[in-house]
């Protein structure tokens, strides 16, 4: 009779992250597969590899969740959850574009005729579907959270409360800080006019003196995303359903929508930037950064807001 197999080694750490790394999944896919994998982990030992392909599997879990695990108001509700996130990235990115390109009309003054028409037409565009985008994010959302606000009240679930008021006071005490921040930061200084202060002037230039500072975004973005997660979470626990489900389901498909058609006229009107624009707009760079972010989260908020609105339809047309 041959031996049983011998576990394979690992270090201690990393069976500590690679078990911890399940949070990172779905609930619905942690309550049919979590224990199974644990045990696996405790068998087999755990390396690098093996905490990679977790985390790869859970993203992948995240934007095409499987089916089986799921009814369809438990589809729209994590769809709902993704799209979130996703839209307030978008919303961020939409943000940071307008501030280092429609707040600055004097590095744009020298733009004329066909040159200046290409650029404003897509900022017209741009503004129009951000603010559609917007829209449909409150006809959708609004609803949806005063259902799930009343439902805890009602419930005296304190710790669903405070997730809902996120999307509230997370933004407000960010820029509250902001403000603060840049008012002591541009004390006694004056924004930058063209000819720059700066003999090569570019967009760290143009950020530092007209805009905030990097960190001062990133920060932004780290409050955005905070803001988004607290109605993810308090649709998980609380798990409203019903009409204002697959209506906040469908107006995230608008919202998503809406936002990638911003995303196409700001590409555009930042190709004009760059090709007739100031010195700061010719670092191609932060454009293609910008890009690279702006099609990741797209991407992300299109499979879910997809996969939210087929969840929506009725049974016979799902």
């Amino acid at each position: 009779m041959s031996a049983p197999p011998t576990p394979r080694p690992g270090a201690p750490w990393a069976g500590a992250v690679a078990c911890a790394s399940l949070r990172l999944y779905p609930a619905a896919w942690r309550a049919r597969y979590q224990d199974e994998v644990r045990a696996l982990l405790e068998d087999s030992g755990a390396d690098l590899r093996t905490i990679a392909s977790l985390a790869g599997q859970a993203i992948r879990a995240r934007i095409w969740p499987s089916r089986h695990l799921y009814d369809p108001p438990a589809r729209m509700r994590a769809s709902l959850a993704t799209v979130a996130v996703a839209w307030t990235v978008l919303a961020g990115l939409a943000a940071v574009f307008a501030s280092f390109t429609q707040t600055q009309p004097a590095l744009q003054q020298n733009l004329t005729g066909p040159r200046h028409l290409v650029i404003q037409w897509s900022f017209w565009v741009f503004d129009g579907a951000v603010g559609a985008s917007l829209l449909a994010v409150a006809a959708g959302g609004l609803p949806l959270w005063l259902l799930m606000l009343r439902r805890a009240r009602r419930q005296h679930r304190p710790r669903e409360i405070a997730w809902l008021l996120a999307p509230a006071v997370v933004p407000a005490v960010y820029l509250g800080a902001a403000s603060v921040t840049l008012s002591l930061a541009r004390h006694g200084t004056a924004p930058i006019q063209p000819p720059f202060a700066h003999a090569t002037p570019s967009f760290i230039d143009l950020g530092n003196d007209n805009v905030g500072p990097w960190w001062l975004m990133v920060a932004g973005f780290a409050a955005g995303l905070m803001a988004a997660a607290g109605p993810g979470l308090a649709l998980h626990r609380l798990r409203p359903g019903g009409p204002g489900v697959t209506r906040a389901a469908r107006a995230a498909g608008l919202a998503v929508a809406a936002m990638g058609l911003a995303g196409a006229a700001s590409i555009v009107a930042a190709a004009g930037l760059h090709a007739w624009g100031a010195a700061p707009y010719r670092q191609g760079w932060p454009f293609a950064a910008c890009l690279l972010l702006f099609l990741a989260a797209i991407a992300v908020a299109g499979a879910s807001a997809a996969r939210g609105i087929r969840a929506a339809r009725p049974p016979a047309a799902a």
